[in-house]
């Protein structure tokens, strides 16, 4: 497969995208091609040949090299699949997509791999510790208008969590809960401040779990919020306290499970919902 004519970016290899760099003064060793610049001398695309004197700044692709990754012991399971979209159940400890440590062992390249198919992008992102629904576009020219629904907050996701101690009843319930968040530069925690971003999620304790429905997408919302209420998740390596990052630590699954993903299909007008295979406590149907 050629690179785009667009942006000149070849296509994925082995799952992986290709990167953007900048070369001067000679193109070196390796594979490198032109990336769409006003002032490129070459047409995106073009393979550059190792050796090459540059004028001036090229914009180009590349794959760098990246190290052994040890496997994720856990894998996606598939819900539906169509010509537009692929929706999984993302397991715990597997990331979406690359965090700057791990790249070969993500959803997204393990689809891109699995499917044989380089443009499978994750329409949304959960946290590496969540699990539960993803959808993943497989179609670059109907993929716009999917994104928009994420965008847009036409999407209606559902999580349960299972916490340390029962959340107080909220009243009347359920309760929508405004709280303030602020994300502090170098630090993993995300702190509950009245002066912050306000967050808003619709909150219904059960017996077994908290329904929650997030109606804003802070980092670490739900986490916070049910930290902030006295009733942190079962699992959680961050909140209250940050225990350090640990990409092979399974011993202790966050319990938050991202249940339900609902939204009208914007090309056919219909109804959709995804349920995760498994309950933290009966159907919320």
């Amino acid at each position: 497969m050629p690179p785009s004519p667009a942006s000149g970016r070849p296509p994925a290899r082995e799952g992986i995208s290709a990167t953007k760099t900048v070369l001067r003064g000679v193109v070196p060793p390796g594979q490198f091609w032109a990336a769409r610049a006003g002032d490129s001398p070459f047409a995106p695309g073009t393979l550059l040949e190792p050796g090459t004197q540059l004028l001036g700044p090229v914009p180009a692709w590349h794959f760098p090299d990246l190290p052994e990754e040890a496997p994720i012991p856990f894998d996606y399971q598939v819900l539906h699949v169509d010509a537009d979209l692929i929706i999984v159940h993302k397991p715990h400890f597997l990331p979406t997509t690359s965090n700057g440590r791990l790249v070969r062992q993500t959803l997204q390249t393990r689809l891109r791999v699995d499917f044989a198919e380089p443009d499978i992008v994750p329409l949304h992102r959960l946290d590496r510790l969540t699990a539960g629904v993803v959808v993943c576009s497989r179609n670059p020219q109907t993929r716009a208008a999917y994104q928009q629904l994420f965008s847009q907050r036409q999407v209606r996701k559902t999580y349960q969590a299972r916490t340390v101690r029962p959340l107080s009843p909220v009243s009347p319930p359920p309760q929508e809960i405004v709280l303030g968040m602020r994300k502090v530069k170098g630090c993993r925690q995300v702190l509950a401040d009245a002066a912050g971003t306000p967050t808003r999620t619709w909150v219904q304790p059960h017996p077994e779990y908290v329904e929650l429905r997030p109606l804003t997408g802070h980092t670490h919302q739900l986490r916070v919020l049910l930290n902030h209420l006295g009733a942190p998740i079962v699992g959680d390596d961050t909140y209250p306290v940050d225990k350090g990052l640990d990409l092979y630590d399974f011993s202790s699954p966050l319990q938050l499970l991202a249940y339900s993903l609902e939204f009208t299909d914007p090309l056919t007008s219909r109804a959709r919902k995804y349920v995760a295979p498994y309950s933290f406590g009966g159907s919320l149907d």
